[in-house]
Order: structure tokens, then C-alpha cells, then sequence
């Protein structure tokens, strides 16, 4: 008997979270009741997993976080079986979804283009992720030139004596504590939200706070700003332009405002308005046909990564229920969360919390993410 394909699509954390969770719990219990085999196909646009979340730190002060540290090979770093884990380093073209077949570029080490190949699917996860406007960020590119990049930044911050951050998540006011926390008021940074707050998905208490802990730094915080242009002048500046007619000249302008989902290879059918992909309450791509499932921030509304661990239960048990048709689990409704979960550093010494409708103090986020370094790279 043929093993049952399972093609994963990306390589970042709602990727890894499936090969990992498929491999260790999911697969082993449907193959019980079904005596079938099954054998993952990761496609992947970087053989690096790379870090997000650590970025801001690493871009501001290097000796804190090694840039080389926030990129993970993919390929020998996770222990799966050889039998039941393929990766390819490829571009991924398109699938099609009539005839259940992924299309593709492989890469060779240098990302130079090679042959074109493609694979059927069984069962296809969906988890192309998203990418932001400034590359260093969030990426959608190679490894190397994720650490270019990122280098190129930091040595754009360290010559920067004006500094324009647009944008009012976690990115930005992170970038900007980061900046707060190394050069205090040496540099002129300039956080600008087009919100009449930051961090405006969760509890209104959280962006005040961060507001002020930023503040407290030197950082000028303005609200209710829209950044309408950023151009750049013969002197080397930038010219931004925001609010009513205000325009600021800026040795550095740094754009971290929202992502942009990776939707390229994705038949437009099954796109939302926004261009993420389309699901169900159970997070299937039902318009893909059966087995298709959506997971990580390809899917809109996902917004922070925490929700990953929470939702991917979801996702892989309402698989293993479809896959064994309805001996393995049972099928369970994804209930987005009215109150999100967000842990923000704010500099090197304070950060913001919350989780379920509850706010936590400032220490506890700092423990967990600025002193104990969760999520960021080891």
C-alpha cells in the first residue's frame, strides 16, 4: 500500500509546528486504526527557520542576540524519521487543486533556481506565512539574505542620529524600546501610529502602558498619525509626511506597519478579500477540497504567534478525525479568542502582558521574554 502524502507548504512556525506534531502524536494514532503509512513533504523557500520575534533586539544590539543566531537550519536540526520526512528547498510555483499537485523550483545552497518539479497530495497543509514591508523583519527570502538584511539595518541605526519608526504593534514598539533601551535620548526616535493607541488588539491598558514606558526612554510617541509617504532626499534623509500636512526629515525611516500575507502560489478562488487564505471554523480550505488545511498567519486574523499553540490542536485533531474518517478524535470548531494574547518587550527592562482578558505586570512578561529569553533563539 502507497503511503498517504501529507505537503506541507513553508517552512516557519505554523510549518514546523505540523511536520512536529504530525510526526510525534497525530500520525502514530490514526495509523492505529487505519494501517496506513504516512510520509511528510516539507517545501520550503529557505533551508533556515528564522526568528521574528527576535529581530527588533537583534537589529538594535547584535551583542545581545547574534545575528547569526536567528537563523536555524532546517534539514538535520529536527529529529525526524528519514523514512517519514522529506524536505526540498524550493520555490513553490502553485497547486492545483482539482488535481491535488503542488508545483515547484528547486534551489540549490546559493538559492539559484533549478529544475521545475512537483508532488500529489494526500492531505496539504497550508502555512506560507506572511511577510513584512521592511525585509529585515519578516521576510520573504533566502536565509543569507535575511542576514544582509538585518545587518544592513543595524548598521543604518548605529549612523542614524533621527530615527522615524512607523507603525503601532509589537514590532514597532518593540524596535522602538530597543532603541530606547541602548541610546536613550542620544538618538531622536520617533514612533508614529496611525491608532489612537498602541497595540490596539488587546486591552486598551496595554498600549497605554507601553506608551509610557516608552516615553519614560525618550522615545516621542504620536498617535493618530497616518505615515502617507516616506521619500528619499539628494542629503541622504528621508522625508516622511504624516498627520494634517506634518512632514519630518529623518536620517532613518523604518516601516512596521502590518504583513502581507504569502499568497502567491494560491489560486485567487481560494483567497479572502485580504488575499489570506480562506477557512472554515475548523480551519480547513474547504473551496481546496478534503484535507486541505490552513495554519499560522497565512490564515487572516492570526495575529500572534502565541495563538499558534492553542489553534494547532485544532487543526491536527480535526485532521486525524477527517483522515480516519472519524475514528481518530472529533471534530472541534476553532473559537477565535475575544481577548488576544500579546507579550511585548519594552526595552531591555520592561515589557507588556496579556492573556485572556487578563493583564499581567510588567515583570512577568520581562521574566518570561527579556530575562529568561523566551522565544528568542538559544
Amino acid at each position: 500500500m502507497a503511503a498517504h502524502e501529507i505537503v506541507i507548504l513553508g517552512g516557519s512556525y505554523g510549518g514546523l509546528a505540523t511536520a512536529h506534531d504530525l510526526v510525534k502524536k497525530y500520525i502514530p494514532s490514526v495509523s492505529k486504526v487505519t494501517g496506513q503509512k504516512y510520509h511528510i513533504t516539507m517545501i520550503s523557500l529557505s533551508t533556515h527557520f528564522h526568528f521574528p520575534v527576535a529581530v527588533p533586539r537583534a537589529v538594535v544590539d547584535p551583542s545581545l542576540i547574534p545575528i547569526t543566531k536567528l537563523e536555524v537550519p532546517i534539514k538535520g536540526k529536527i529529529p525526524f524519521p528519514e523514512d517519514q520526512f522529506t524536505f526540498v528547498h524550493a520555490e513553490i510555483t502553485s497547486f492545483d487543486p482539482g488535481s491535488r499537485t503542488v508545483y515547484y523550483t528547486l534551489l540549490d545552497d546559493e538559492y539559484n533556481k533549478g529544475a521545475g518539479g512537483s508532488i500529489h497530495y494526500d492531505s496539504l497543509f497550508i502555512a506560507l506565512g506572511s511577510h513584512t514591508k521592511h525585509p529585515a523583519f519578516k521576510p520573504k527570502a533566502s536565509h543569507l539574505e535575511v542576514i544582509r538584511e538585518i545587518e544592513k539595518l543595524n548598521g543604518e541605526i548605529n549612523g542614524a542620529k533621527s530615527i522615524v519608526i512607523a507603525g503601532g504593534g509589537p514590532v514597532a514598539v518593540e524596535t522602538a524600546g530597543e532603541l530606547g533601551s541602548k541610546y536613550g535620548t542620544s538618538k531622536s526616535v520617533t514612533l508614529v501610529t496611525n491608532g489612537p493607541r498602541l497595540l490596539h488588539n488587546v486591552n486598551p491598558d496595554i498600549g497605554t502602558n507601553a506608551k509610557y514606558f516608552l516615553e519614560k526612554m525618550g522615545i516621542h510617541v504620536t498617535l493618530n498619525a497616518n505615515v502617507t509617504s516616506a521619500t528619499k532626499l539628494e542629503t541622504g534623509q528621508t522625508r516622511v509626511q504624516f498627520g494634517q500636512d506634518q512632514s519630518v526629515d529623518v536620517d532613518l525611516y523604518i516601516d512596521a506597519t502590518g504583513v502581507i500575507p504569502n499568497n502567491e502560489p494560491i489560486p485567487k478562488e481560494l483567497l479572502t478579500d485580504r488575499g489570506f487564505l480562506e477557512v472554515d471554523a475548523y480551519q480547513r480550505a474547504t473551496k481546496a477540497g478534503a484535507l486541505v488545511y490552513g495554519i499560522g498567519d497565512i490564515v487572516g486574523g492570526w495575529a500572534q504567534i502565541a495563538e499558534l499553540v492553542f489553534i494547532k490542536g485544532v487543526v491536527f485533531g480535526n485532521w486525524a478525525h477527517e483522515v480516519s474518517s472519524g475514528k481518530v478524535g472529533k471534530e472541534t470548531a476553532w473559537e477565535t479568542p475575544k481577548n488576544s494574547m500579546m507579550l511585548v518587550p519594552v526595552g531591555t527592562k520592561k515589557a507588556v502582558a496579556t492573556a485572556f482578558g487578563w493583564r499581567f505586570p510588567s515583570i512577568f512578561g520581562w521574566l518570561l521574554k527579556v530575562r529568561r529569553g523566551c522565544l528568542y533563539p538559544k
